[in-house]
Order: structure tokens, then sequence, then C-alpha cells
């Protein structure tokens, strides 16, 4: 037997151990989710119950809010939601002048109206915004959220108030409402699951560039060689109109971003910047609505549900004509996607008279074809689009004149089933414990996360992810100052808070007529200002009486869900203890789907072995 032979036997039984293989840790991912899938069940049903309890305690808050609206309610209110915030101020007259606006208490704590600027008077960084103090009669100032309340504290000048994370919301009464907290790693995701992080995120409208609100780094990806965000993954968002379809990333940046306007984000500042470079994504299609930094609202990360190798249909082959070299045949051509795949390498024939043609491929026509050595990548998905640069068939650099695109039309599975890709470096193999996502639990995702926590504390429900190995670790703010340092925490997850809007005892009048939202002032001298509110009468008890109802009913149903003789601690205590069953079986499927993207390392070696083991210039030199 030739020495060719021997070696191509030797290549097919190492192709053929290593599919078999494949197969078995196929089937054994699947036998470990049919398994897992009973720990599913009873960890759902737990926590729906305990799920049940806490909307009984929240619509009980909400109870509470729905009495308070209807002292804003008919023509004799005993209750006013408007205020005044100063809109402009002239400083040479004396005394001086100041104009204002009529703002509505609503439910993002009047921080729409602050940030549609239209003349409001606003301080530095729009940290904080003027207003007449409706009990006091005194222009004072609200912070603009709870990051820039907590900052500020206690004013140094008359009449020394104290600002706190609730202050921004003044009219309101806060109260925080029960959640439940998951932590959710990686490797306990199911393995139809293409989540992959959340963030806090913002973006204008109709921009297509949305910046994530926390330092690159605090997520423990190497963003070089492992990033954690990838052309082709999909976009979501939790508020809804920001996303009108199905919305992929096309490109990831870097910039810097003042991060001082929201909760903390996995990362707390132990130096006097908040600048920190941050990923800035692109995405395809635009946003419809904006997303800021008051709103603390989270975007997800999914991975594209169907991907794997490049299959051999693709579109029309687009090239420039017949400027190629003539008769020419290349072989593993490196080329470039549009989307999340990468490593396909294909051959290309140019015609007698230097074109390529436009379908299939023959030395007399010229043309496209995966490689022979069969190395299809990974990642790619159908509707991707390849490109294979003009400099890698011979022709010159600085134009991309003689690129050559085509799109795909399928792709390959099989063997890649449940497998991961895989880095040529070990060190930078997907980690089964990186990125932890922390987030609310809600009806559609029962039984989330590995490890689940009782949640008061008010906190914005904006899912996050970060690395907690890097707990405490202070690590650069601003890749180009290393000086700068942030230590990371825990991102500031919770169920959020509803505000009663109490309301106040005085409305906004000008020149004695009572005004609507949106209704502006001519100028006032600032020792007139009194002017420009009414005293309202008190409330009877047709209103007050529901109030205290809903307080009293709110108070019974809060001290039964927390006493209960301990039932939902215990209920918590055992969807916990189920959750670490699952979390073993989790394990041992991430463990085959990292045999299975090792093996397909191999595989796509040996394929590509055997491509030039077969190839007839090679035979003849080993013979």
């Amino acid at each position: 037997m030739s020495l060719t032979r021997e070696m191509q036997q030797k290549i097919y039984e190492s192709l053929n151990d290593a599919n078999t293989q494949v197969k078995f840790l196929q089937d054994q991912v699947l036998l470990l989710d049919n398994e897992k899938s009973d720990w599913d069940n009873a960890i759902s049903k737990v926590d729906g119950e305990l799920f049940g309890e806490i909307q009984l305690v929240n619509r009980a808050i909400d109870d509470v809010k729905d009495a308070y609206s209807v002292r804003f309610t008919g023509v004799n209110s005993c209750r006013s939601n408007l205020f005044w915030m100063m809109t402009g101020i002239n400083s040479s007259p004396t005394p001086k002048q100041l104009t204002f606006k009529a703002v509505e208490l609503n439910e993002n704590g009047y921080t729409d109206v602050v940030e549609a600027g239209g003349g409001n008077v606003l301080g530095v960084g729009v940290t904080f915004f003027h207003y007449l103090d409706p009990a006091s009669g005194i222009l004072t100032t609200s912070p603009t959220n709870a990051v820039t309340g907590a900052e500020q504290g206690v004013s140094p000048y008359p009449p020394y108030f104290t600002h706190d994370a609730d202050t921004y919301r003044f009219g309101s009464e806060p109260k925080n409402y029960y959640g439940l907290k998951y932590y959710l790693y990686p490797y306990q995701k199911d393995i139809g699951v293409t989540f992959v992080t959340s963030f806090i995120g913002t973006v204008s409208p109709g921009s297509n560039l949305l910046t994530v609100m926390s330092p690159v780094g605090s997520t423990g990806q190497d963003p070089s060689i492992s990033p954690i965000y990838n052309a082709g993954q999909i976009i979501t968002c939790d508020k809804e109109g920001v996303f009108s379809s199905t919305t992929r990333i096309i490109g990831i940046t870097t910039a810097t971003a003042d991060l001082a306007q929201i909760p903390t984000t996995g990362a707390a500042g132990v130096v006097t910047t908040n600048v920190s470079t941050v990923n800035i994504i692109s995405v395809d299609p635009s946003a419809g609505l904006g997303v800021s930094a008051f709103d603390s609202i989270s975007f997800s990360v999914l991975d594209n549900p169907t991907t794997g190798p490049v299959g051999g249909a693709f579109s029309d082959v687009t090239s420039n004509g017949e400027v190629y070299k003539a008769s020419q045949k290349y072989h593993a051509v490196p080329s470039t996607s549009n989307l999340g795949g990468e490593g396909a390498t294909f051959s290309v024939f140019t015609s007698p008279s230097g074109g390529i043609a436009t379908v299939g491929i023959a030395t007399t026509m010229g043309g496209i074809a995966l490689d022979v050595i069969g190395n299809g990548g990974e990642g790619y998905s159908v509707g991707e689009r390849i490109t294979i640069a003009g400099t890698s068939i011979g022709m010159g650099a600085g134009t991309t004149a003689n690129d050559v695109t085509f799109t795909l039309k399928n792709i390959r599975e099989g063997r890649m089933r449940f497998g991961f890709h895989l880095h040529d470096d070990p060190s930078y193999w997907p980690k089964p414990e990186n990125p932890q996502t922390v987030g609310i639990m809600q009806t559609a995702n029962l039984g989330i996360g590995g490890r689940i926590v009782l949640d008061n504390s008010g906190d914005p429900k904006g899912a996050q992810g970060w690395d907690p190995q890097l707990l405490n670790y202070e690590i650069p703010m601003d890749l180009s100052n290393p000086r700068v340092l942030t230590k990371v925490v825990e991102p500031s997850v919770g169920a959020d808070k509803s505000f009663w809007m109490v309301g106040f005892q005085t409305a906004p009048i000008f020149q004695s007529n009572r005004v609507s939202a949106g209704d502006p002032t001519g100028s006032i001298d600032s020792n007139a200002l009194g002017a420009l509110l009414e005293t309202l009468s008190a409330c009877d008890t047709s209103v007050d009486t529901p109030i205290n109802n809903a307080i009293g009913v709110l108070t019974t149903k809060e001290a039964s869900f927390n006493d209960q003789d301990g039932r939902n601690k215990t209920l918590l205590d055992a969807a916990n203890a189920l959750r670490e069953e699952r979390n073993e079986l989790c394990n041992r499927i991430w463990g085959n789907r990292i045999g299975i993207g090792d093996l397909n390392k191999k595989i796509t070696r040996y394929e590509s072995l055997r491509g030039f083991i077969n190839d007839e210039e090679v035979e003849e030199v080993i013979g």
C-alpha cells in the first residue's frame, strides 16, 4: 500500500471515530436535558406559587396608587398634580425676571419633560433642574434621577433641603415593590435558549447607535479575542417601540460615556470621574423610540438561533467582470461576513478570459465554491453576505471594486448541533460562569436562574450582566488612561418602586387663573413668586377614606406575605435547593457541549488534511 493510501486510511479512521464521538455527546446532551425537565417543572411550580403571592402584595401597592389618583379628578380637586418648572432667568433687572412652565406629575418622574429641554434651566451635566416648591413658594432644585439625588445630598444654602434617591420624585411617595431576583450563569441556560446577556443602554430616536452603559471589561471578557457582543446577534429592548422588527448587531466600536446618570452597572466609582470606555453597538434597523440614561431600560443580546458552517448553495456571485488574472485556480481563500460567521474558506476559479461565473464553478467559466478542504467555518446564517477581497485573488490593494460577494442560501448543521464555537486558545473558550446576568423574574421566565432571592430594595428592574469573579477588583474606567480605576460591584437590580402621586396642596396659577400642563408664564419678578400658587381646600373623607382603606389592606397583605409561619421562606429555600440539583445536570450538559465543539475543530482539521492528501499534486509528491 502506498504512503498516500495509508495516510488516507488513518484520516478516514480518525474522522469516523470523531464523528462517532460527536453523535454520542449529542445524544448525552438530549438525555441530560430530558432528565433536567423534571427539575424544571418542579422549580417552575414553586416559583409560580411564590410569584403569585408576590403579585398579591404588588397589586395592593397599586391599589393605593389608584386611590391617590382620585384626588386629582373633578372640577373641585383637592390636590394638584402640577408644579412650575423654571424655563428662563434674566439677572440684569432688579429684581430678577423669571419664566416658568407648568409640568405634570407622571410615571417617569418628569424626566421626559426635563430631557426635552425647550428652555429649561438645567444644572451642570443635566443633573438637576429648578422649580417653584409648591409647599413653600421658594425657588429650589430637583435632581434629575435617583443617582444624582443621592450624590447631591444636603444643600449648602437656604432652604438647606436634603436630596436623596427619591427626592427627584417630589409630589410622590415611593413604595418598594416585591420581586424575585435571579442570578443566571451561561451554563444554567437551556440548550435551546440563545440569550447571551443584558445591559442598561441608551439610544436616540431614529439612531442605529446603541450605547452600552457599563465599562468595557466589567463582564470579564476580552473584547479583542472573545467579545461578548458580535455582529449578527439579535438585540431586544424592554421598552416597547424602541425596536419594531428583528434588530441585529452590525458593528461594535468603543467610545467614552458618563455613567453618573444611571444606577451601578457592575462597577462603582472609586475616583472622582464617571467617564468610562463603553461599547457602542451599531444595529439594523435603526431605533424607533429613544432610551435615555434616566430610564434605566434593559437591552438583551441573543445569539442567532440557527447558525452553522457554510452550505454549498449561494446566491448569484457579484464580481468586477473579466478583470481578473486568466485561468487561475485559488484554494483556501479567506472571506469576511456582514454578520456573525467566520472561518469559511473558498475556491475561486477564473475563466480563460479572466472572469468569474455568476453561478457554478469550472475551469472554462470560473466561479466560486466552498473550499475543497471542506472548511465551512462556524456561526453563519442563511442570508449572510460573504465577501472575498480582491487582494486575496491577485488583484491590487487600495480598492474594493474587485471584491467578490455572494449571499448564503443554506448552512450545514449535523455535527455542529449543540457544540460551541471554540477559539484556538482554550483560555478563551466560553466560560460557564461568565457573564452572570442579574434580573427580576417575570411571568414569562418562571424557573429562570441558578439562584433566586426575595427583593424589596426598590432598585430599577433593568437586567444587567457582569463578571462576579471581578467582585471588588479595580478595573480601568477609561482604557486610554489605566490609572483611572473603578471597583467592580454587583449590579443594582431590583423589583422597582411604585410612586403614589400624593400631589400638592397648592395649584399653579397665572394672572389669577388655573393653568394646564405645558402652559408658560410671562416674565415674573423674583420677589413676586407667591402670586403663582393658589392654596386648595383640604380633601374630604370621601376621598381620603378609600386611600386609608387601601393602605390598611396593603399593610395586612404585606404582613401576611412576610409571616405565614415562614411558608414563603420555605418555598424560596426549596426553589433554590431544587436549582442546585438542576445546576449539576446543567454543568454536565455544558461539558458535553464543549466536547462537541472541540471534536468539531478536530474534524475540520482532518477534513482539511484529507483535502490536501487527495490533491493530485500532493499525492504525487508523497507517493
